[in-house]
């Protein structure tokens, strides 16, 4: 599924969140969505999995707006929030069980077990959520994400909580969805770690777009280099 906005804001209590977004995401393609704490990368994210509407502009999946699609939109989408979407009394395998059923999920029981292996819970499959570590809740997250198979991968912060072995699995499984066609957003502060998948980078401060690029060909260094001065530059900017 492709994505495009154009020209996106968004608006809360006068408070400009978004301010004229234009950017897309295409079919296999990883953008890493950078910027500071603050900048309306989270907003961003909510806005494109629907769950905000914009203020302004307009947003197409495969060519048609979301009113158009209906309920049937969310299946194409895999949402990753930075707050958790799952039920804390429920277990590890019940929260993908239900959220495989709100998905219409064929072969569910053999999908969640299979998930439940792919992020090394099976020990805790039977536990409920809210006793889990912040790491595993987070794991559990990624496979609530990719309960449906969506074509569409929407990450914030996906790497918060993991340590180095988790975060090498989940680089590992963005470039597995990436190869099967996905397209992913991943909103990351550890942005280092999904560098090297990046097909472009896009920079967000205070609402605005200030940089999309192809990262191909770019070292991480350079890119931090011009990451800085363009967040600073926009800090001294709004102060003056």
């Amino acid at each position: 599924m492709e994505i495009r906005l154009r020209d996106v804001s968004r608006r809360v209590d006068g408070r400009r969140l978004l301010d004229g977004v234009t950017l897309s995401l295409r079919p296999g393609e990883l953008l890493l969505l950078c910027g500071p704490n603050g900048a309306g990368k989270s907003t961003l994210l909510k806005v494109i999995a629907g769950l905000l509407a914009p203020t302004s502009g307009d947003i197409a999946y495969d060519g048609r707006p979301a009113a158009k699609w209906g309920p049937g939109l969310r299946r194409h989408l895999g949402v990753m929030l930075h707050e958790s979407l799952l039920y804390d009394e429920l277990t590890v395998w019940d929260n993908l069980v239900f959220a495989g059923r709100l998905f219409g999920v064929d072969g569910l029981a053999a999908r969640a077990d299979a998930l439940v292996d792919e992020v090394g819970l099976r020990l805790v499959a039977r536990e409920p959520c809210g006793r889990l570590s912040r790491g595993m809740k987070q794991r559990v997250s990624l496979a609530r994400a990719l309960i449906h198979r969506p074509s569409v991968l929407l990450l914030d912060e996906p790497y918060s909580g993991l340590d180095a072995r988790w975060a090498g699995w989940l680089t590992d499984l963005l470039a597995r969805e990436r190869e099967r066609g996905a397209g992913i957003v991943v909103v990351a502060h550890e942005w280092r770690l999904a560098w090297p998948l990046a097909d472009r980078v896009a920079v967000i401060n205070r609402g605005r777009l200030v940089m999309l690029k192809d990262a191909g060909g770019r070292s991480a260094a350079d890119f931090e280099a011009e990451y800085r001065q363009l967040v600073i530059a926009g800090y001294e900017e709004g102060s003056g």
